[in-house]
Formats: structure tokens, sequence, C-alpha cells
């Protein structure tokens, strides 16, 4: 029957048998509408953990609905909120660790305070009585034994002693019940303190109720939510250290470029100056050439001239 119901509401809507005056003034709810519980969303709400318990904190005062919660899961923003979730909850459950761990302190301190032994509880007048009558017995025979090892009679002496001996058992058990009630007492007294949830447990208690409490609601909720905050911490740390790193590789990444880039330049700069210098000097072969070849001009211009010109014969007059 929730199954058919459950499959009408999603295929009709859940508002399917309001009337119209009933459907003016419904709204239907979404994994995002503010009323709706982020903590049931993502994790677990500190609300149900601790149902009737010393830690109890009363119904969660926003929607907690299994389908809202498989919806977003399915929605494609799904991923988008899952940190906003989170952080709100891991913010809440910090909170709630904070104020338990003031109660652990305070707790650690009672523990801590030297706890003055219960005095020993008088021994009733019956009692007092006999034990003073032992007490009278066991020192006149002392004296006795002393008298008679002073005259040197030993085995005499051993006698006494052991009457002695059976007076002293006789005056431990007047007294022993009253030991045991006053060491039962202090052992009563002997308490531990739970790290987790905080709570008061009897020291060396039976593996039973230990069992029970480390089973228990209060034990369990507080194990979650300190889980949790562990796990938070340890998934935003992880965050930050490849947040860093993606940095510096970016900022490696950069430096690289620039020196690419630099050296790029270089290579232009160095060309361009190698190009100038190859014209330069391309420049100055060429008017060499132009010069030469001008001189050379005047000179075969020179050399036809002097060929073309009479030769002068000088001669020796005949005396």
């Amino acid at each position: 029957m929730d199954a058919q119901r459950a499959l009408l509401d999603e295929l009709m809507g859940a508002a399917r048998n309001l009337t119209e005056e009933e459907r003016r003034g419904y709204k239907e709810v979404t994994w995002d509408d503010k009323e709706v519980c982020g903590f049931y969303m993502v994790r677990f709400c500190p609300h149900d953990l601790f149902v009737n318990t010393r830690s109890d904190l009363g119904p969660c005062p926003r929607i907690h609905d299994q389908k809202l919660k498989e919806s977003f899961e399915k929605s494609p923003r799904h991923d988008a909120y899952v940190p906003k979730f989170e952080a709100e909850l891991a913010q809440f459950c910090e909170k709630l660790v904070m104020d338990l761990d003031r109660r652990v302190r305070r707790g650690r301190e009672r523990l801590a305070q030297e706890v003055e032994p219960a005095p020993t509880p008088p021994l009733p007048a019956e009692k007092s009585e006999q034990l003073s009558v032992l007490e009278e017995k066991i020192k006149n025979l002392l004296e006795q034994v002393e008298s008679l090892g002073e005259a040197g009679k030993v085995d005499e002496a051993e006698a006494l002693m052991r009457k002695v001996e059976t007076l002293n058992a006789e005056k431990t058990a007047l007294t022993q019940p009253q030991n045991d009630k006053v060491l039962m007492f202090a052992q009563e007294k002997k308490m531990a303190l739970c790290e987790i949830c905080g709570s008061f447990l009897v020291a060396n208690d039976a593996a039973e109720r230990t069992q029970s409490h480390v089973t228990g609601k209060q034990h369990v909720g507080y194990g979650m939510v300190r889980d949790f905050i562990t796990e938070f911490k340890a998934s935003k740390e992880k965050a930050s250290e490849e947040e860093r790193l993606a940095q510096e590789k970016e900022a490696e990444e950069r430096r690289k470029r620039r020196e690419k880039e630099y050296e790029r330049r270089r290579d232009r700069e160095r060309s361009r100056e190698h190009d100038v210098r190859g014209y330069r000097d391309g420049g100055r072969g060429t008017d060499s050439r132009l010069r030469n070849g001008r001189n050379g001009g005047r000179d075969r211009h020179r050399d036809r001239s002097r060929s073309r010109s009479p030769v002068k014969h000088s001669y020796r007059r005949s005396s």
C-alpha cells in the first residue's frame, strides 16, 4: 500500500487528493527549501542520535523525508550542495563536541580531586568491650613472655606466645567486618570517565555493562559526531593541499612560459642584430668594389693616353 501511494505521489504529486481550496494554500516542498534539513540530506541529523538520552536535543525543527533525500541524490546540483551542507553540519557538530569536552574537563577535575577516606565507623559497645578485654589479655601475656624469656624459660615463653597469636586472631576477626565495609565503600566510589561521550562509569565494571555502554545511543552518537568532524577536517586539509599544489604547479608553468618567451625574444633580437651586421658588412664590400672599379678605369685611361702621345727623341750633337 505504501509503495502504491509513493508511486502515485511521484506520478501525480502529493497534493492529488486535496480540494481546490486546499490547493490554493498548498506548496510542494523540494529538497532545496529552507524547511528541509540539509544535515539529513547529506549525512545524518544530530537530533536523531540522542533520542531518550541525557544528551537528547529534541526533535529537529526541519523536515526529514526519505523521498526528498532521494531527489537530492539524483539532482544535477547534488555535488554543488554537498560541501555547503557538510560545512553547516560540521559547524553544528563542533559546537556539540565543544560543549561535551567542557563537561569532560569538569568530570576529570572531579575525579582528580583527592577524596579523603571515610573514617572507620565506631564499634558497637559490646564489641568494643570485648576488644578491650582482648587487648588487656594480650598485654599481660606479653609481659609474662618477656619475664620468662629473661629467666631462660624458653618453652613456657613460646607456649604463651601461641596464646598471644590466638588472641590477636580473635581481635582481627572482631574488627575485620568494619574494615571490609570501608574497603567496599572505597571501591564503589572509584569511577572512570568515558572520553567519547562524557559518561561516568564504574572502574573495572562487568564486561556486560561496559559493552552495554559502548553500544548505547549516547556513546554511538557522539562517536559518529567525532568521526564526522575528523573526516571533514581531513577532507578539508586534503583539498587545501591539492589547491596549494595546483597553485604551485600553475606558478611554475607561468615561470616556464616567461622563460620561454624571454628566450624567444632574445633569439629574435640576436637574429635582428646579425641581419643588421651582415647588411653593414655587405655594404662596405660593394663600396670598395665600386671604388676599385673607378680607380681601375682611370688607370687604364691614363695608360692608353700615354701610349698614343708622340715619342720625343733627343739627339746628341756631334762635335
